[in-house]
């Protein structure tokens, strides 16, 4: 061999070892990449001595894994699960703890921030990042994973469905339930908007959850839009004191879907008919029972009534049936409903949910008939020679009234004011629902405490209430019942029932904020939330002890304006002034149109800053914007 084969020999020899080599580096490095992946992506926290043992995955958040603990875990029953490394490491100060994959996490402390390492067997840094463990306390754990393992579907599309299952333990870790889901939706209005969503389940078996009563629809209230996570739980509970059939019973959890926290969520009971929710006959499901595929019948819609064609009606039309009083965009995409003819108010029919004509025009023509009784000065209806009590029941309308006032819920009259009727009695107001809004939480006259509105401070809500309050057997009812129910149960919610939620909830609250940072932030002061409904109600009860127990005079101040389908009312009591205006402030801009004041019949402005010292009566004035038309 020449000198020059031998040097391009070796020159052969030394770049396919270099190329060995390169290929080995990236080898390794490739192998060090998918350990490292491993170890972060592989980690699981086991939850459970026995079985149904619950994985727990870590939620990760500015480059921090977050483990959420239910209550029943405890330092000895939770083990660290990974692979692709030899041990995880956790470094706190000066401490260090070595755990092998299958060890239990008894060493590590909550609430403290963690530097997580993974090792190989040879003492190499694979993987890291930053860890911190919280526990949570007093709240059972619901336990939720769907058919497709992901919320991706659930979350974009309202209407989507899936299946799934379930398992709930109690707060010391006995099992509640283990059941399949038969269905699993989102629901919400406003709040469907946020990323924290509320859910509606559906067991396959009818179970008792915390002694709510055998059912098998509930609902997961997210309770996203109230940072104090308690209005809705106050007002349900409020409702149940004051014998208002229906109320929802409710329990706050802690909600995990497919092995990873989703927050506190609140249990509830779904408001429907039922023999443990509102116990009256169901229509629907004698309409099921009579109709084959009720979701392909032919519908019909006449503008002021819609349903479907059924081929075989009930044999009794009177009940019972579930009303919605609602705005137009929830009513347009609700099968069975109907508009009254004076008031113009739009109620869809949740149940039955596929009401045939009969039933539509049975339920309609009483509503109308009740309000053309409640309409009239003497309230008698002048066609039947019926008073409006004979269409309704006085004593549920008045609770109904009470509620929505004390608390100026923002949807009262306008949204998710639900109404039922039996078939031995008229109408029925109830039960409550969706006050996350309420309590002063808004600003304007949402937040004001000393007048009465009658539920008519927005566009789209309903006079029905004024025109109740034009009779003074009702606004006796409002009174006797506000004292014999509500006055004193104030004080309790201020007594004690607050104290008691956020006890309950404040550790869970906490990790629920975190969870959520993307809605919270971090600036969120919960004290302050809790505090700001503790003056509001303060304030209102005073207000109210005025009005309803010692009947001082009340003023009232009718607004007018196009733009508005319902006048609007608000009364103070005579010499006090109106906290604020039912609509924005004069220069705001809404549809084109520029907003310019309420005026006096005599064209004086009235911006609520003098006492009123009498009826009034005002016109709003607005313009069209420049530019438009």
């Amino acid at each position: 061999m020449t000198y020059r084969t031998k040097r391009y020999a070796i020159l052969g020899v030394l770049l396919t070892l270099m190329i060995a080599a390169a290929a080995a580096g990236e080898r390794a490095a490739y192998e060090k990449r998918q350990a490292d992946g491993d170890c972060l992506e592989s980690m699981r926290f086991v939850v459970g001595s026995t079985a149904p043992e619950q994985e727990i995955r870590c939620f990760t958040q500015e480059q921090t894994d977050y483990l959420f603990l239910p209550s029943y875990a405890n330092a000895g029953n939770v083990k660290i699960s990974f692979a692709g490394a030899d041990r995880a490491v956790f470094r706190r100060g000066e401490e260090e703890i070595s755990l092998k994959s299958g060890e239990d996490i008894a060493s590590l402390v909550c609430d403290e921030p963690y530097e997580l390492s993974f090792y190989d067997r040879a003492g190499n840094r694979i993987a890291g990042r930053n860890m911190v463990i919280m526990h949570s306390a007093n709240l059972p754990a619901l336990f939720l994973e769907t058919q497709s393992g992901s919320m991706e579907m659930l979350d974009a599309d309202k209407d989507y469905e899936e299946r799934g299952k379930i398992v709930l333990f109690d707060a010391g870790g006995s099992i509640v339930c283990v059941d399949k889901l038969e269905r699993i939706s989102g629901r919400g209005n406003s709040t469907w908007f946020y990323p924290k969503k509320s859910y509606g389940i559906r067991l396959k078996n009818r179970t008792d959850l915390f002694g709510m009563g055998s059912a098998d629809n509930w609902i997961l209230l997210s309770n996203v839009e109230d940072h104090s996570y308690i209005r809705n739980k106050i007002t349900y509970e409020m409702g149940i004191a004051a014998g208002m059939e229906g109320s929802p019973e409710s329990q706050y959890i802690d909600l995990y879907v497919n092995h990873r926290y989703h927050g506190m969520y609140q249990l509830c009971e779904k408001v429907e008919i039922d023999s443990e929710r509102i116990p009256i006959n169901d229509l629907g499901e004698e309409n099921k029972k009579r109709n084959k595929n009720m979701k392909e019948l032919a519908r019909f819609d006449t503008g002021m009534k819609k349903g479907v064609e059924l081929a075989a009606e009930p044999v009794d039309l009177t009940g019972g049936y579930l009303l919605e009083r609602d705005v137009s965009d929830k009513y347009n995409e609700e099968v069975s409903g109907f508009e009254t003819t004076l008031l113009g108010d739009q109620y869809t029919i949740k149940s039955p949910k596929y009401a045939s004509r009969a039933e539509v025009d049975y339920i309609s023509g009483l509503m109308n008939a009740m309000e053309k009784a409640v309409t009239q000065t003497d309230g008698v209806n002048p066609d039947t020679g019926l008073s409006y009590p004979a269409y309704l029941d006085l004593e549920s309308y008045a609770r109904k009234y009470i509620v929505e006032e004390l608390s100026k819920n923002k949807g009262g009259g306008a949204t998710s004011s639900f109404f039922y009727k039996p078939q031995d009695a008229g109408l029925f107001a109830g039960p409550v629902w969706d006050y996350d809004k309420a309590y002063g939480r808004l600003y304007g006259i949402d937040g004001t405490t000393r007048d009465l509105c009658y539920l008519t401070q927005r566009d789209g809500s309903t006079t029905l209430f004024w025109y109740l309050n034009t009779h003074p057997d009702f606004r006796q009812a409002v009174s006797r019942c506000y004292q014999e129910f509500f006055s004193d149960y104030f004080q309790v919610i201020q007594e004690s029932k607050i104290e008691e939620y956020v006890s309950e909830i404040y550790v869970s609250a906490n990790m629920d904020r975190i969870r959520w940072k993307e809605i919270y932030g971090d600036d969120l002061d919960y004290n302050a939330e809790v505090w700001r409904i503790r003056d509001f109600l303060t304030a209102r009860k005073e207000f109210l002890d005025e009005v309803w127990i010692e009947k001082k005079e009340l003023c009232t101040v009718h607004f007018i304006a196009e733009e508005f389908t319902k006048d609007m009312y608000v009364s103070v009591i005579r010499g006090e002034t109106i906290e604020s205006m039912p609509i924005g402030d004069p220069g705001d801009v809404d549809g084109g149109r520029v907003f310019e004041g309420w005026y006096t019949q005599d064209g004086r402005l009235f911006d609520g800053s003098e006492p009123v010292l009498a009826d009034l009566t005002v016109y709003g004035k607005s313009h069209m914007a420049s530019g438009t038309e």
